[in-house]
């Protein structure tokens, strides 16, 4: 990479980053936030403190059946549902300052004519290149309430791991199956006894096996996600579901009249991707959809491990067989990030809700993002501890960081600064380096980009590196702490005569710093700021 605040100007580049498009059946919580709308946000910071071109683009999974099963507890429609929890989401990002370009409800408009006219270009081509099968499954139906038993309606085992699952995909082991493979299915409800009928759906064949797995090493998947995948094609024998029998959802031709037929969400995925490259066409003015094989734009999204077959199978392998698509560059997966060693459970009310945390009067949304941030998820799962939580925002962000930042500020010149000290650019552009490393790679490593950023902080020459070196230490400082910590980043930058966001081919010009503003500090935290965030079970004085 050329230097950034020395040397040859950087040559701006097009990034595309797709975090996974939210269920909007309930506002989203930490487990959410935590892995992956938090690693696009800070790629994407990253990317344009360094002068490239990056836009996020996301929206809600509206047609999962899901939004049925909370259309059906809340009395209401799934359209109602889908669109209040879609703006919840938007708002729990905004509030958690996750960035978010375009998001596209794929049952309104504007997007919903796009949606579908994609959805029936890419199974009309797939149809072409002889990629669409009907097989014959077997489904469960309730003769009394006349439901289909399927997705989220149907609970039982996982038939890989024997995990407790609901619908046709197991959150432990990663595992995909059809419905017919569940171990002890049952309803959710308990409207009367089940019976299996038979039925035609659409099924996507895939690449073969060898041809997949080559993709999917270039893409630097890790082995333990490329062995789920080869598990799925052995059972399911190289197909991916197309269509489900459901009536809410895009509608598909039909094999037998009785039987409602809809694309089924995770194949839905796939021209939802191709939708949001096209809308980068327009946004960016490249006029290109990302996705065209001579694009030049990296593409990358961001996804769990619970969406390893949908995002590998159903978007990597089914761009194989569309023949005028490229895959995605990366597919950056995360562990779950769990809560006091307990899975967050929207059903089970165990989570910290992020409007709840991001409201909290003493808890910054960059305290709760430079925590998550630290948290390993790419090599294993991770929790959040409340004991480490005060640690980190009292002890290493008020008492240290925020004490370090006063210290400096009172230290800034009256006009404009001196130039920095060689080593003190050396060292930037270094950990810039490093941060680029940790983020713009096919495995990220978000604690990498914060330790990073804690050097930076850590070390006590810069500052006496010359007359002016405090300037020059807070103006690195909103470099590196844009992408983990964007308010404090922008206020120093700001404050420091900066204009807009923090960017690195603006770190030499020295602006003089506004020293009548107060210096951005961090308040303490206490035991009971974050009880007000934790779920009852959590809370001071549980159990007694």
């Amino acid at each position: 990479m050329r230097p950034l605040l020395t040397g040859d100007a950087h040559v701006p580049k097009h990034y595309l980053l797709v975090p996974p498009e939210a269920t909007p059946n309930g506002p989203l919580h930490l487990g959410h936030i935590g892995g992956p709308f938090l690693w696009s946000d800070m790629i994407a910071r990253h990317l344009r403190v360094r002068g490239d071109l990056p836009l996020v683009i996301t929206g809600s999974d509206v047609y999962e059946s899901y939004v049925t099963l909370k259309a059906h507890a809340e009395r209401s429609t799934p359209g109602e549902v889908a669109a209040r929890y879609g703006r919840r989401i938007q708002g729990d990002l905004a509030a958690l300052r996750i960035g978010v370009d375009a998001f596209i409800s794929p049952d309104q408009e504007p997007w919903r004519g796009p949606f579908e006219d994609e959805v029936a270009r890419s199974i009309g081509r797939l149809k072409d290149r002889g990629a669409v099968l009907t097989r014959t499954e077997r489904v469960p139906y309730c003769e009394a309430s006349g439901r289909w038993v399927a997705g989220g309606w149907l609970h039982g085992r996982c038939p890989e791991c024997g995990a407790g699952i609901t619908s046709y995909f197991c959150e432990e082991c990663s595992a995909h199956f059809l419905p017919e493979s569940v171990v002890d299915p049952r309803p959710l409800l308990d409207e009367g006894p089940l019976t299996w009928r038979e039925i035609s759906s659409l099924f996507l064949r895939v690449p073969e096996r060898d041809m997949l797995d080559a993709t999917l090493v270039g893409l630097g998947i890790a082995d333990r996600y490329r062995r789920t995948v080869t598990r799925f094609l052995e059972r399911d024998g190289l197909t991916v579901r197309l269509s489900a029998p459901q009536e809410w959802g895009v509608p598909l031709p039909a094999p037998e009249a009785d039987v409602p037929h809809a694309l089924f969400p995770y194949a839905g995925i796939f021209m939802f991707a191709r939708l949001a490259g096209a809308v980068h066409g327009q946004l960016s003015g490249t006029g290109v959809n990302a996705f065209d094989p001579d694009s030049d734009v990296t593409t990358i999204t961001t996804l769990g491990v619970d969406n390893v077959i949908p995002t590998l199978v159903s978007i990597v392998g089914t761009s194989l067989l569309h023949g005028d698509m490229k895959p995605y560059d990366r597919c950056l997966i995360n562990h779950f990030y769990r809560l006091a060693g307990r899975k967050f459970s929207t059903s089970a009310r165990h989570a910290i809700w992020a409007a709840d945390i991001a409201a909290s009067p003493a808890i910054s949304a960059d305290v709760t993002r430079y925590f998550l941030a630290r948290a390993d998820l790419e090599s294993a799962p991770a929790s959040f501890e409340t004991a480490d939580f005060l640690t980190t925002a009292n002890e290493t962000l008020a008492d240290g960081l925020g004490e370090r930042i006063e210290a400096a500020w009172t230290r800034l010149p009256d006009g404009p600064p001196g130039a920095p000290a060689p080593a003190v650019a050396e060292l930037l552009e270094s950990l810039l380096a490093e941060q680029s490393a940790a983020l713009d790679a096919p495995r990220v490593a978000t604690p990498r980009a914060v330790a990073a950023l804690d050097r930076w902080c850590a070390d006590a020459s810069v500052t006496r590196s010359a007359d002016d070196g405090a300037y020059w230490w807070l103006k690195g400082l909103s470099l590196l702490a844009f992408p983990v910590m964007p308010d404090l980043a922008e206020q120093v930058w700001q404050g420091l005569g900066g204009t807009g966001e923090p960017r690195a081919a603006a770190f030499l010009t020295a602006t003089p710093a506004h020293r009548d503003l107060a210096a951005p500090a961090f308040g303490r935290v206490g035991a009971a700021d974050l009880d007000a965030c934790l779920p009852d079970s959590m809370r001071l004085g549980a159990g007694t």
